[in-house]
Parts: C-alpha cells; sequence; structure tokens
C-alpha cells in the first residue's frame, strides 16, 4: 500500500489558494496583454475562416507578363510548401473596422464598407496586432487564395466577373468588400478588390531556395510584398501568382489594404 507523506494529503490553506488564483489570475492577464489569439485561438472568430493544413505547389512554371513589360520569373519556378493550420479573414479590412482601430484613414473614398487603402506595411502590421492577430505569410496568403485550386485563378483560367473587382468592370472606385463570389474557402476578394500586404520580405529569386515547410520569406531586403492584384489592374495581368513589391503612400499608384491572419495554437 502507498503511503503519501502527510504534506500531500492535507488540504491547501486558504492563503495558499488564495495565492493560487491570484498567481492564476495575473498568467492570465499577461497572456490577453501579449497574445490575446492564445486564449481565443480555440474559437473561430466570426470574421475569420479556418484555413486548414495542407501542402500546395506555390507559384508557376508558366510564363506571363506584368504591367510594366517584366517577365514573371519572381513566380518561378512551381515548389511545394506545405503549411500549418491558421485563421485569415474572410474579407479585406474595411474602412469601418480600421477606422475603429486606428486614428487615421487615407483612403481616397471614404466609405465604410470599402477597404481600406493607402497603407504602409507598418501601418498594416499595427492594425493587425493591435486587433490581435497578424499578417499573413506569402506562403498562407497564396495558400488560401488557391483554396485547392492549381489554375489561374482560384476558379479556374478565364477571368470570370462573378468573382472578382478589375479595370474591366469596376465602379472606378473600389468596391465594399464582400460583393461578389468567394472561393472555394469562402474567402472573398482574394484576387481584384485591393492589393494586400503579406508578412514577407520580397526576392525576386526566393522561390529557387524556399524551404518547404512554413516558409517566411527571405532575410531583409528592400521591399515588402503586396498579393492580390486590385481594381485598377488590367485582365492580362491579374494571376493569383503574381507578386509585386509594396510601395504604399499617397503619392504612389498601388492600392494597397490588408488582411489579417492568425494563428492557431
Amino acid at each position: 500500500m502507498l503511503i503519501l507523506p502527510d504534506h500531500l494529503t492535507q488540504p491547501f490553506s486558504a492563503s495558499t489558494i488564495s495565492r493560487m488564483k491570484t498567481t492564476n489570475q495575473i498568467i492570465v492577464l499577461i497572456t490577453l496583454l501579449l497574445s490575446p489569439q492564445f486564449l481565443f485561438a480555440a474559437e473561430l472568430p466570426s470574421d475569420m475562416v479556418n484555413i486548414k493544413s495542407g501542402c500546395f505547389m506555390m507559384g508557376t512554371n508558366q510564363n506571363f507578363l506584368y504591367e510594366d513589360d517584366d517577365d514573371n520569373a519572381r513566380e518561378q519556378p512551381a515548389h511545394k510548401v506545405c503549411l500549418d493550420k491558421f485563421y485569415l479573414d474572410k474579407f479585406e479590412v474595411t474602412q469601418s473596422k480600421w477606422d475603429a482601430v486606428m486614428n487615421f484613414n487615407r483612403s481616397v473614398f471614404h466609405k465604410p464598407d470599402q477597404p481600406i487603402t493607402h497603407i504602409r506595411w507598418k501601418e498594416a502590421r499595427q492594425y493587425c496586432k493591435k486587433s490581435g492577430k497578424r499578417l499573413p505569410t506569402e506562403a498562407e496568403w497564396e495558400y488560401a487564395a488557391r483554396a485547392g485550386s492549381d489554375t489561374r485563378f482560384p476558379w479556374g483560367d478565364e477571368i470570370n466577373d462573378d468573382y472578382l473587382w478589375y479595370a474591366g468592370n469596376s465602379p472606378r472606385e473600389p468596391a465594399n468588400v464582400g460583393s461578389k463570389k468567394p472561393n472555394a474557402w469562402g474567402l472573398y476578394d482574394m484576387v481584384g478588390g485591393v492589393w494586400e500586404w503579406v508578412d514577407d520580405w520580397l526576392s525576386l529569386d526566393y522561390y529557387q531556395r524556399s524551404p518547404m515547410k512554413n516558409p517566411k520569406g527571405p532575410e531583409r531586403q528592400s521591399f515588402r510584398v503586396i498579393r492580390g492584384n486590385s481594381w485598377m489592374s488590367d485582365g492580362p495581368y491579374i494571376r493569383v501568382t503574381a507578386r509585386h513589391r509594396g510601395m504604399s503612400d499617397p503619392t504612389q499608384s498601388y492600392w494597397v489594404g490588408v488582411r489579417c491572419a492568425m494563428s492557431v495554437k
């Protein structure tokens, strides 16, 4: 028969229990302040989509051009990438959501249901952090945008006005988010709408040496990456693999917004 020492069989004193409760409360408070996603990740936020872990072919082996007639070597070669599960915003961040968190709005058209535009990478990251989220990696963005597809667009190889806003059908300003059909995973405006910041630095030859598991992008470069094209993009230059250097400020032509991600613990 196992006999336990007295100190293991005696009940805790009231003062000990009080100290334990205080310690637990402090731990929860610190976790909430520093990493709120750890406490809430178990419950799917209503405005996010649960992206399951998996592998896909990132990039392309096909040849395309950019608006400046540059080739698309930066999208090559197609290479296998495997990702852990994560959450991603269902919609691009609207101006109403942005205004509730940030104290400025440089958008040309000030309408609450339009996506926020003309924001810098650091500002996009700050918004996501204040919202208990983070920027998606470039690999996470493309994996979610493709939604299991291996075609030029998430829905096929041809432009389909039912799924995106671009130069061929836009109302000459950003449209309200979510007004087109979503991709197969329930994400809206992943192609068209506005460009979206991702976390990675841009290296034109990164795909040639990218790791397979949860790639985070290259070490520091000159520009961050923007993905997704916009309502101003012409049809021939739109594709799910397009990747640009981000140059977003009030003097640049790129209409850049953000869509946040959240890790699943």
